[in-house]
């Protein structure tokens, strides 16, 4: 049987790579928390609750974009609260685009997460006077970075040169940029994580 859609839930980005959403150590976060009127009723007045990860920075909350005006607080406990008051918000089988909201927030981690940390988060969300509804819960789990730079060799060692690499961690291509770099020819070394060479690329251009 085909199971129905949740209107009612929890959005992140980055979604971060593969089954365990990695991201990295100090990348921000921006989480989306949907809702739906799916009862019989209007509902009058709308409460989002939101209880932070204790891996992330609670004074960096930055209240977003919403369907419909809202006044957010902090609570103590690092709860964070939106309230939708006097939305008037028509149930689904009256309005179906009507019956829907959302809001969203940026939040930054806490300073150098270590790797293997999960930051997970859910809301709860209350219609009026009703038992809240619990959305899913998200996860990311920090990871360590893809890619490690090497500038120059130990023969050849220039403290100038920066190379970046964007996307890290990347999935299919990467680009690599060299600022500062010296006219004549060089080469890129590419090894695996055995530490086998599999690409070597001369080069004379950024």
């Amino acid at each position: 049987a085909l199971t129905s859609f949740d209107p009612n839930d929890k959005q992140a980005l980055p979604t971060g790579f593969g089954e365990a959403h990695n991201i990295f150590a100090n990348t921000d976060l921006e989480y989306r928390i949907r809702f739906q009127n799916t009862g019989s009723d209007t509902a009058f007045r709308v409460i989002l609750l939101d209880t932070l990860s204790p891996f992330l920075n609670p004074a960096t909350v930055r209240p977003g974009a919403s369907s419909h005006p809202y006044e957010f607080e902090m609570e103590d406990n690092g709860v964070l609260r939106f309230t939708f008051s006097n939305i008037d918000l028509p149930h689904k089988a009256v309005n179906e685009d009507g019956s829907q909201g959302f809001v969203t927030f940026h939040i930054s981690q806490k300073r150098n997460n270590p790797t293997g940390t999960v930051i997970e988060n859910s809301a709860a969300i209350y219609f009026d006077f009703n038992p809240p509804v619990i959305t899913n819960t998200t996860w990311h789990t920090i990871h360590e970075p893809w890619i490690d730079i090497v500038s120059g060799s130990v023969e050849t060692f220039v403290e100038k040169i920066r190379v970046q690499v964007f996307p890290n961690p990347m999935s299919d291509q990467a680009v690599f940029e060299v600022q500062q770099l010296a006219s004549g020819e060089h080469t890129l070394v590419l090894a695996d994580a055995m530490g086998r060479e599999v690409l070597r690329q001369p080069f004379t251009e950024n």
